[in-house]
């Protein structure tokens, strides 16, 4: 957030939304509900925030790119004072004479005001520009893609923004220099992975995402076509690329010379308390790193022990460890070809599809499926991600890596196929998007801890539907749930408490089926890439579990569990800290009531 501000517009502006909302003759005044003044703070702390962060300015005639890092220091003070001024008008609403539905959208923005106030202009130089996985360029072709080419003017902006694209680069750089110079910088084995990934975007004209199919272009004659498809295959190679290849260059280069050794948040100015900032984003939970840390410790200790009785069935004779061994390196436990890790992840999803009515009273509309991740992306991904359909692809994919299949084992891709399509992301997510209750916040709101934990949660789930085919597909559940676990220990372990990144890894190799290609790139992702955001996963899985056993406590053989997941999914997405009130308005008759504090 810090990095993408906008100058400031002028306060006027501001000042004319607000009196637009509130302003009528005193006569004709009358006392607002506390769902009024919520509706009215909804609307104006909208404007007003738009009209500080405010949105890029594309280059005239131009489609909207990525413009690079932008904003100030001062920008980000300008959004936090705003907001610690706005979160007391929030405060002082009596949430007790809110509906549930309105109080859940209270406790939305009241989550996105203290993410906004507690970001403050300390944390401006920390964010990550050019890691994998949280880099703005991961979504640099995506105007292109999915541009409209139908007139003149549409084939001149996606020129234009080709032109624009050097300039983006070079903010890149630019502000990568400035970050150095207030003292943070990659670790110098995260270029490894950097260095590699900003490359992938200089692919040559013929085969680059950003050239034009001759499919897209059915409006303009062949020589209309050509001319244009020549003009675009010209500014690839002779700007675009070069550009990419620059950045590159000078990560390679002088940027080298700016880097640090050790690896973790807390090295950095403002770092420890940018790291716990960074918890209460990506989990909604006011949790310090050692109470993470500890409960990390203590599952990982719990699923070990589910692991060994696992042991036992498959009638192993070895030890644990030895166990453990065996699924990380026994060939029969690998494939052959990328083709059979998606075969496979398609083959569980037809056993689970059958026993999806008992648990749940409804199915999304979108299909759903998997892809292979765009070859570019594979180097620099340990896994792969889940896409929503579009308007330009209707089916919701998860896109697996296939790199290196002989280094890829099978033993988790049934759990984690679970974890994306169903029940876990492709259900989740599409349910909310074909919610025509959800509306405003409550439709766009989307929370890490959330869907990651719902994601688990789903995996976990389908042991309980009989899904896991044998004994291996099980233990890989529980190797899955050992990796998110270990994440809560290696996360805050590097990041808060002092924990180099080889203990991290050593940690990880003890306790996890994880291959050390992929515990080298995991590595660098919590402490480097997206610190923080691994801790969504499972804390998000244990929210969940938590609420489930104390309903299914409270309401006895009454529990249905679809019951259950309609409440927990149709409400939409919500910061964790809400989950303890949200399922108490359930048991007490869906009636909200304050929170005693």
């Amino acid at each position: 957030m810090g990095n993408r501000y906008l100058k400031h517009r002028s306060v006027g502006v501001v000042a004319l939304i607000i009196s637009a909302l509130v302003a009528a003759p005193a006569a004709r005044r009358s006392p607002q509900s506390a769902a009024d003044t919520l509706n009215a703070l909804v609307s104006s702390y909208t404007a007003e925030r738009k009209a500080i962060i405010g949105a890029p300015v594309p280059v005239e005639g131009a489609l909207k790119v990525d413009q690079g890092p932008m904003g100030t220091p001062e920008q980000a003070a300008t959004l936090a004072a705003q907001a610690e001024s706005f979160l007391k008008k929030l405060t002082a609403i009596d949430v007790a004479q809110l509906t549930h539905d309105e109080w859940v959208l209270h406790g939305i923005l009241e989550y996105q005001v203290r993410l906004d106030a507690g970001n403050s202009a300390a944390f401006f130089w920390l964010p990550s520009l050019v890691t994998p996985y949280s880099s703005p360029l991961r979504a640099l072709t995506t105007p292109f893609v999915a541009a409209t080419l139908s007139t003149a003017e549409d084939l001149a902006a996606y020129l234009t923004g080709l032109a624009q694209l050097p300039a983006t680069m070079r903010a890149y750089e630019v502000r990568l220099e400035q970050q150095a110079e207030h003292g943070v910088a990659l670790p110098e084995e995260e270029l490894r992975l950097s260095i590699p990934f900003v490359r992938s975007f200089a692919v040559a004209s013929d085969s680059s995402p950003l050239a034009v199919a001759a499919t897209r272009l059915s409006e303009f004659s062949e020589s209309e076509r050509l001319e244009f498809q020549k003009k675009v295959a010209d500014s690839i190679a002779t700007m675009v690329n070069p550009s990419i290849e620059r950045l590159a260059a000078y990560l390679d280069g002088p940027y080298r010379t700016r880097t640090v050794a050790s690896v973790g948040q807390s090295q950095y100015p403002n770092g420890d308390a940018f790291y716990r900032y960074q918890i209460f984003r990506h989990t909604g939970l006011d949790m310090s790193p050692q109470q993470i840390h500890d409960r990390g410790l203590a599952e990982v200790v719990r699923i070990n022990q589910d692991l060994d009785l696992l042991r036992i069935e498959a009638n192993f004779e070895g030890s644990l460890a030895e166990f453990k061994t065996f699924l990380r390196t026994d060939e029969r436990f690998y494939p052959e070809a990328s083709e059979e890790l998606g075969e496979r992840m398609m083959a569980a999803i037809r056993l689970i599809e059958p026993k999806m009515p008992e648990y749940f009273s409804k199915m999304p509309k979108a299909p759903y499926g998997v892809r292979r991740l765009a070859p570019e992306l594979e180097p620099s991904m340990t896994y792969g991600y889940y896409g929503l359909p579009s308007a330009q692809q209707s089916t919701g994919y998860y896109y697996y890596n296939g790199l290196n299949p002989e280094t890829r084992s099978l033993t988790m891709v049934t759990a984690i196929i679970f974890h994306e399509l169903l029940p876990g992301h492709h259900y989740q997510l599409n349910l909310r998007n074909e919610n025509s209750n959800l509306t405003g916040m409550r439709k766009t709101a989307m929370y890490t801890a959330y869907t990651e934990g719902w994601g688990e949660y789903a995996s976990d789930l389908a042991r309980e539907m009989g899904a896991y085919p044998d004994v291996y597909a099980k233990a890989g559940r529980l190797g899955m749930d050992l990796f998110t676990s270990s994440r809560l220990v290696v996360d805050t372990g590097m990041n808060a408490l002092g924990w180099s990144r080889e203990r991290a890894m050593q940690f990880m190799k003890d306790n996890t089926f994880e291959s050390d290609a992929q515990i080298d790139t995991e590595s660098l992702r919590y402490s480097t890439d997206m610190p923080g955001q691994a801790l969504a996963y499972k804390l998000g899985a244990l929210k969940i579990r938590d609420a489930r056993e104390r309903v299914e406590q409270a309401q006895g053989a009454a529990f249905d569990i679809r019951k259950f997941h309609d409440y927990l999914l149709d409400a939409g997405e919500m910061p964790l800290g809400m989950f303890d009130q949200h399922f108490t308005c359930w048991l007490d008759g869906e009636q909200h009531r304050k929170t005693e504090k």
